[in-house]
């Protein structure tokens, strides 16, 4: 027999305000450990513009992480750019074999991974919890994944498919 959920209880029935705060460790843990993806990622790169991308996306993930740093569990608002809709133009290219991708390709594919899984946690995240504020704050994490994943999109059509760089 399924437990019926209360207003306001999150789905794990875990302590609002100690799940809030376990929630916001794990936002921080996964935005510094993505700082060091892009900056490990920049490094493989051989182009000086998709090396400056990955390198303002690890600056970027940095920025985010002191952000979340700064946050208390009373108070979780970011400033970062988001995007409402996916362009999943290259999404068949997450799975594909990397064997036969150019070095530049298989950096930026592994750059898209990266953003794609942090965007699918987010979401799981958002749905954890019932409280509007925190399920919002996720919710624009995820969005702001789905901006990052975008402009590698767009880079990716630029340099591969349009062969302009």
């Amino acid at each position: 027999m399924e437990k019926k959920k209360k207003g306001g209880e999150a789905i794990s029935n875990k302590n609002s305000d100690r799940l809030r705060q376990e929630l916001l460790a794990k936002a921080k843990h996964l935005y510094c450990g993505l700082q060091d993806n892009f900056e490990v990622l920049s490094k493989s790169a051989r182009r000086p513009n998709v090396k400056a991308i990955l390198d303002d996306f690890a600056k970027e993930a940095g920025r985010d992480c002191r952000e979340l740093n700064s946050l208390d569990s009373g108070s979780i608002a970011m400033n970062v750019e988001t995007a409402d809709k996916h362009l999943g133009m290259f999404d068949h290219l997450l799975s594909a074999d990397a064997s036969s991708l150019s070095e530049e390709e298989k950096v930026i594919i592994e750059a898209l991974k990266v953003s794609d899984n942090l965007r699918n946690v987010f979401t799981i995240m958002s749905k954890e919890y019932d409280d509007s504020g925190i399920k919002n704050f996720f919710d624009k994490l995820s969005k702001h994944e789905v901006y990052r994943e975008n402009e590698l999109e767009q880079l990716y059509e630029e340099l591969v498919v349009k062969g302009e760089w």
